[in-house]
Formats: structure tokens, sequence, C-alpha cells
């Protein structure tokens, strides 16, 4: 079992080449995140005009760094059909900014995609296919360790259930935009 910091070392340790390729499985309704993003949720259900830039700009910054770089990070976001205010919020503040930013994230939204049976419901990171990281939540979305496996049987089936759950998915601004009723504002006006 590894904490954050030994979950980041582990993925920046495998994900640094041109051409490699990180991919991010999301199931939870919520997530309790870092103190600036937990201040942006509550800002975001005070209402706000967006998130916190200065600090998300650190992140975005990351991520156009990666790009340039030749490396490839891409997600799929399994959404629920009554989605909570936190995947709100998570597709409006975070997600828009991240797809801009050059993450490629797709979404799998219950009831109106098709779920694959290989589906994984479970959050995990895959490093160029031959690093699986499973991740433990408590019931709040609380991190709470992750492990580290190589072995390639048991990464095999995590694998196809990416490459299947990635291919269901629809691109994340093409739903976005379909979706405008989930926008803040739109909801507020």
């Amino acid at each position: 079992m590894i904490d954050e910091q030994q979950l980041e070392a582990a993925i920046d340790e495998h994900f640094h080449h041109a051409g490699d390729r990180l991919f991010r499985m999301e199931c939870l309704p919520r997530y309790m995140a870092s103190e600036g993003e937990e201040s942006d949720f509550q800002r975001y259900l005070a209402g706000a005009d967006g998130p916190d830039m200065e600090r998300k700009e650190q992140w975005l910054a990351i991520l156009r760094s990666e790009e340039a770089r030749g490396l490839i990070s891409y997600r799929v976001r399994a959404f629920s059909n009554a989605m909570t205010e936190y995947e709100r919020y998570e597709a409006d503040w975070c997600y828009v900014h991240n797809a801009a930013a050059g993450e490629d994230i797709a979404v799998l939204r219950d009831g109106e995609h098709d779920t694959p049976a290989t589906f994984i419901r479970e959050d995990f990171w895959l490093v160029n296919d031959a690093l699986l990281i499973p991740m433990q939540y408590d019931e709040h979305g609380r991190f709470l360790s992750a492990d580290i496996v190589t072995d390639p049987e048991t990464i095999a089936p995590y694998l196809r259930a990416r490459d299947e759950a990635h291919a269901a998915a629809e691109p994340f601004r093409a739903w976005w935009d379909r979706h405008p009723e989930l926008h803040q504002r739109q909801r507020a006006a």
C-alpha cells in the first residue's frame, strides 16, 4: 500500500518519455480533494463565477507541458445518471479547463451510454500498460491508499476495461456541449 506522495512518485517515475501513456478511470460520485480544490467546490456550491484560476493554472501548466513533451494523458469519467453536485462541479470547473489544456477526457454516463461488459467500476491508473495502480477511498471519497501492480495477468483485465470503456465513452467536449443544463451558469439563469 502506498500513500499520495508515493503514488505521485510512482507515476512520475514511469511517465516522463515522449509516447508514455497515463490513463485514469474515475467512478466515484464525490472525491475529498486538496484544500484548494475543496475550497473551489464550496465556491461552486455558493454560485461563484469560476475556480481559483491562479491555483488551477499550476495544474493546467503541467498538462500543457506534458502534451508538449509528447506524453499522453487520458481518462474515462463514469458519471451517475442523476449527477451529484460534485460531478457537475468536476465537469464545469475541472474538466472544461483540463480538456482545453490537452487532457483527453471521455464520459460514460449511466443511462446515457452503454457500459461495456468488461467495465471495472473502480478507480485506477494505468501507466504504459505495464503498471496498474488501483485506488482505495473511504465512503466520503477520501483517498486511503493505492497498490502498485506489475503482474501482467492481473493487469490484463484492466487494459481491456480501459480500452473498451474509452471506445464506448463520448469525448468530454462533445458531451458537455450537448448538456447545457448541467452548466452552472445555465442552471442559475
